[in-house]
């Protein structure tokens, strides 16, 4: 039963246009030639993109090397995060989320490495389409503890491997939610996409008819539920379903103005019905501001969404107390 009231997505649905032959044999071998090196170019561009591989790009090729032998060996691997001194299981798939964090470890993305500068020991973070967890595990070391880590994956496909690096390093302050966070409580029909962080409840019409059916809650009643009065930051990797896992915790963002790691991706918002950019005007409207994080982890401030890509998302007066710290700090060595 799909329940199109309450859809979110986990993962993205990101839907690539598809090239068509306009007749000719000639034309449809150069079509199939033109299709691996244009593949091969996206995938070269990316990767020059990546800070993790412009740092060692021979390393991270290696990696990637290595990775497939372990793909067609379907050799899982346990890799050592060392700045958070965690251990991380992946399981053997070359599309999808492990290849990336294989490669790039610690520098999987900017915004992972950010974290040391918004969390501290004692704080509350909230990983929001968790998937197999290393923002979970990375935040678990930083807030320490007395902090809390609350991980929510609703994917039967990634939740288990969730657990399982939680339970790796024998982490007590995280706890993991086989739940999607939506604006409302209810049940929906989750489609399994082509790799387990593409499952989304807004179906890609390439898709196979394959899913399951999960359980919804808003992060409201998920906080009052586990008596947590503040979250410090939240991390939500939903790519179009943002908007509504934040109306479902207006709560707790009108009251303790998280500081919110959200992404923008306007195609897999208005496959769900919703507006491209609506966690951005509905974060706008509150009183947030938004920064782009560079390699070296320094905030830029932005007016305008991005095309795609991560944003921070800061309540303004925090933000501004913040920088009047700063130069207290800088005056007052």
């Amino acid at each position: 039963m799909q329940v199109n009231s309450v859809r979110t997505d986990y993962g993205g649905c990101r839907k690539k246009a598809q090239s068509k032959s306009l007749g000719g044999s000639s034309r449809v071998g150069q079509s199939s030639m033109q299709g691996p090196l244009k593949h091969l170019g996206e995938q070269w561009k990316y990767l020059k993109a990546q800070d993790g591989f412009r740092q060692a790009p021979l390393l991270t090729a290696s990696r990637l090397i290595f990775w497939r032998f372990r793909c067609l060996l379907q050799l899982p691997a346990i890799i050592n995060l060392r700045e958070w001194d965690v251990r991380m299981l992946l399981q053997p798939e070359w599309r999808g989320m492990a290849k990336l964090v294989f490669a790039f470890r610690e520098r999987y993305e900017p915004e992972l490495s950010y974290l040391k500068m918004i969390l501290s020991p004692g704080n509350t973070f909230v990983d929001v389409g968790a998937n197999i967890g290393i923002y979970t595990l990375a935040a678990s070391k930083i807030v320490g503890e007395t902090g809390r880590v609350l991980a929510f994956e609703p994917s039967a496909q990634s939740s288990p491997l969730l657990n399982k690096n939680v339970a790796l390093n024998g982490l007590t302050n995280v706890q993991t939610f086989p739940v999607a966070l939506a604006q409302k409580n209810g049940r929906a029909w989750l489609h399994r996409g082509p790799n387990p962080t593409l499952n989304s409840f807004g179906k890609d019409p390439s898709w196979k008819e394959d899913g399951e059916e999960v359980v919804t809650e808003t992060l409201d009643q998920v906080l009052r539920k586990a008596r947590v009065d503040r979250v410090d930051v939240i991390k939500m990797d939903v790519q179009g379903a943002e908007e509504l896992v934040l109306r479902g915790a207006s709560s707790i963002l009108t009251s303790a103005h998280p500081v919110v790691i959200f992404e923008v991706w306007p195609e897999g918002a208005v496959l769900l019905g919703l507006s491209p950019y609506g966690p951005w005007e509905l974060l706008e409207s509150i009183g947030y501001q938004f920064f782009a994080v560079d390699p070296g982890g320094a905030l830029s401030s932005i007016k305008s969404p991005p095309a795609t890509g991560n944003v921070v998302a800061i309540y303004r007066q925090m933000r501004q107390e913040t920088e009047r710290q700063a130069k207290q700090t800088r005056c007052n060595p």
